[in-house]
């Protein structure tokens, strides 16, 4: 008899690459932070929290383990400890801690290429004093994380753990490299992407990712051979990126992401071809062919201004849908709007038409 093989997918928003897994026929497990409508025609099993104070990935994980031995694979889509998980069972990348522990990446990192300048501290105090003596901007961020989570501006009301990050900010445009890597060392790039980060018109605060644009107007051979080296120092496979900052054609390296990035789904739109196949052939060493780009496509997050209920079933183009009695908290993400055109501004005016369609369509405010 055929047994079809299990995956169970481990990160936080993880419906686009559940329907890619399940599009290749595969028994989808997931976690997620929310129960989505649109997502349990995608899984088999989906898994959720009864309930959590904020986006602690650990909730995730270790609900995940409570299911790992009815899988055969796992891939991990967040910023996550992998090593928690079997290593024979892992598709990708599995001991990450020197690229996801971001003073780590800096050490290694800032003698071959542009960074921005970063400390490792233990007190504000001490990062006041670094500022004072600079004119230069500082932000402070968590030493594991993503997603642009608790990242601040450095400043007296900064929430900081006991160990943290103070980093020159950058002044520039947000840009992330995609590409899939080999166990032989080969590379293939599959874009760059524009990223949308900390929106005020999307209620996203700071720095928080809130959106992607892909692929990226004028993409530059550079960001092509420093993904390949750093892909190459790290023996990184599968789908992996790398945040930038773009100042006047200098490339600032910010964060590198070895799983599966934000951008899966807007590659996906923009390519036609399947990023979760593309995933698995390279971790196998198997040649994939990456096609010719075919259209633009926009990704939008918007976060809820207020504690409200939602109706989005009848808007286009909107995904990660929660109940109409669901309540969503102010900050908390809405939805999910994907949009595509070959023409870049088309993409863009319908994406923010449907944004707009998306914060009228509130039932009830709390």
């Amino acid at each position: 008899m055929y047994i079809i093989t299990k995956i169970l997918i481990v990160g936080s928003n993880t419906r686009p690459l559940s329907k890619s897994l399940k599009q290749l026929g595969y028994t989808v497990y997931a976690t997620s932070f929310f129960n989505l409508l649109d997502q349990e025609d995608v899984v088999d099993k989906l898994i959720v929290p009864d309930e959590f104070s904020s986006f602690d990935m650990d909730v995730i994980i270790d609900l995940a383990l409570e299911y790992v031995n009815e899988v055969d694979y796992i891939i991990c889509s967040n910023d996550i400890d992998v090593t928690r998980f079997p290593k024979s069972k892992v598709i990708g990348n599995y001991d990450v801690d020197a690229i996801n522990n971001k003073y780590k990446l800096y050490k290694k990192l800032h003698k071959n290429f542009l960074m921005p300048e970063t400390f490792k501290l233990n007190s504000l105090e001490e990062a006041f004093e670094i500022s004072k003596s600079s004119d230069k901007k500082y932000i402070v961020k968590p030493i594991y994380g993503s997603g642009g989570v608790n990242i601040d501006w450095l400043n007296e009301d900064s929430h900081v753990d006991d160990t943290f990050i103070l980093q020159e900010y950058i002044d520039g445009n947000s840009i992330s490299s995609s590409f899939l890597s080999y166990p032989n060392g080969e590379v293939d790039i599959i874009t760059a992407s524009h990223q949308i980060i900390g929106s005020n018109r999307l209620n996203a605060a700071n720095f928080l990712y809130c959106g992607n644009v892909t692929p990226l107007v004028n993409h530059s051979d550079k960001i092509d051979n420093i993904s390949t080296k750093i892909s190459h120092m790290y023996n990184l496979v599968g789908s992996n990126g790398i945040d930038f900052i773009m100042q006047n054609n200098r490339f600032y390296v910010l964060e590198v992401n070895p799983r599966i990035q934000g951008t899966f789904e807007n590659i996906e739109n923009s390519f036609d071809f399947n990023l979760a196949d593309a995933h698995i052939n390279s971790c196998n060493n198997h040649k994939v062919n990456i096609p010719t780009v075919k259209k633009f496509s926009v990704k939008l997050m918007p976060y809820s201004f207020k504690d409200a209920y939602y109706n989005l079933n009848n808007i286009p183009n909107v995904h990660d849908i929660s109940s109409v009695d669901y309540l969503i908290k102010k900050s908390y993400p809405v939805c999910t709007i994907i949009t595509s055109d070959r023409i870049l501004e088309n993409a863009m005016i319908k994406s923010e038409m449907i944004q707009k369609r998306v914060y009228s369509s509130i039932v009830k405010e709390v």
